[in-house]
């Protein structure tokens, strides 16, 4: 009997073997960051939505205050007309889109920023842009919500 050859006669991976289980994992893993983005972007949009409902809340205050609404024509992005909710207290901060971009074009491709727009303190207008149409009611793209 060869004891030599029955104790040590385990058998190996091949390395196609190898090769078959590392695609496996990187095809699992693709998946898994596929779902976490989706589920990322979806929760940017659900924070847009949720940012202009305050912004509105405190236009309405601030309307109520001081009978109009603030006034900044043309279209400009909310740092540069609405200051005076912060200051006067209708809102703590003002928000930014979540993707966290302070500068960008009101209604441009691919940019990410809330726009504000009131000619004469009557009525206003927001702009947003969403990046799925996950939102109800709502496509991909720039929001407008009117007064």
């Amino acid at each position: 009997m060869n004891v030599r050859s029955t104790t040590f006669s385990r058998k190996r991976f091949s390395v196609f073997e190898l090769f078959v289980a590392v695609v496996v994992g990187a095809f699992i893993l693709s998946i898994f960051f596929i779902f976490v983005e989706s589920v990322r972007t979806r929760s940017r949009d659900t924070r847009r939505e949720q940012d202009i409902k305050q912004l509105q809340t405190a236009l309405n205050l601030y309307q109520a205050n001081h009978r109009r609404f603030p006034i900044c024509d043309p279209v400009n992005l909310i740092d540069r007309c609405l200051i005076p909710l912060v200051t006067e207290g209708a809102m703590p901060t003002l928000p930014t889109d979540p993707l966290h971009e302070s500068v960008g074009i009101c209604e441009a491709e691919g940019s990410h920023v809330y726009c504000y727009k009131s000619a004469r303190g009557s009525s206003y207008d927001l702009y947003y842009n969403l990046e799925t149409d996950t939102i109800s009611g709502k496509s991909a793209g720039w929001q407008r919500v009117s007064s």
